[in-house]
Formats: structure tokens, sequence, C-alpha cells
């Protein structure tokens, strides 16, 4: 009989030791996105710029939530104006417009500004991101500010 021992010293798990580190960054898309998850800092203090947590904190959900809600009204008062004889002057929307109507404005709007603010959401912590997230708020800010002056405008 024939018997295989190995030395008392051996490890029984061999690690990989290839690489110099063993760690993975986290997908900015992946089951924690979804599902939520638990972290909502970085776990090292070096890891803040550019680190993708898991869980968002209450600023970011107003400002993502006010964007939503300034995109609803520019699409509302966008057909308001229309339908009191106003012209698109942005080619893109004039050509959503007369291509699948209202609703398609709507939905084109929805989905493209909730996929801009998805990635700026998930990317919170890159410098760019929160400048960006600041411009489109301004902006959004600003066309509001545009559309009540052209309501003051139109005739009752």
């Amino acid at each position: 009989m024939l018997t295989v021992t190995a030395p008392l010293h051996a490890p029984l798990f061999v690690p990989n030791r290839r690489r110099r580190s063993r760690r993975r960054p986290n997908a900015p898309i992946n089951r924690f996105t979804v599902f939520g998850g638990r972290r909502r800092r970085p776990r090292r203090r070096g890891e803040v710029r550019g680190s993708i947590p898991d869980q968002h904190g209450a600023w970011l959900f107003l400002a993502v939530g006010a964007v939503a809600l300034l995109n609803i009204l520019d699409a509302f008062y966008t057909v308001l104006f229309l339908s009191h004889g106003g012209t698109e002057m942005n080619p893109v929307v004039d050509w959503v417009l007369r291509g699948y109507g209202v609703w398609g404005l709507v939905l084109v709007k929805s989905v493209g500004i909730g996929f801009c603010v998805g990635f700026l959401t998930l990317t919170k912590n890159f410098i760019a991101s929160r400048v960006g997230l600041g411009v489109v708020l301004v902006g959004y800010t600003a066309l509001l500010g545009w559309h009540l002056y052209l309501l003051t405008l139109l005739p009752h």
C-alpha cells in the first residue's frame, strides 16, 4: 500500500502571490448598486477620491430629485409654449417632437437625464461628477427661470 503524506510545515492554502495585490476594485455597476450595500464612504482615508460607495447621502438624493423635477417641468413648459405657437430651438428635441410627439419627448428626456444623473450619482466622489451635477442643477434652474419669464408673456 502506497501512502502520500505532506510535510508538517506545508500550508494548506497557497495564496496567489503573482500579483501585487489580490484585491479587485468594485465595478461601478454591481449587485450593490441594485440591491443596496453597506458602505457609505471608503474604508481607508486615502480612497476618498475616486471611490464608489454603496450608499449615497441625503444631499445627493435631494440634488438628483431636484434635477428630475426640473426635467419634468422643462418638458411641461416646452409643450405648453409650443401649444401657444412657440418654436423649439433645439434641433434634437424638435426632431423627437415631430417624429414621436409629446410622450416621445417626455420619454427621451426622462431616460436621457436619468442615465446622466445615474452616472453622476455612481461617480459622486470624482470632482468632475460633483461639478457636473452642480452645472446641471444651475442650468436647469436658469432654464426654469426662463420658462417662468416666458409664462408672464403668454396671453391669459
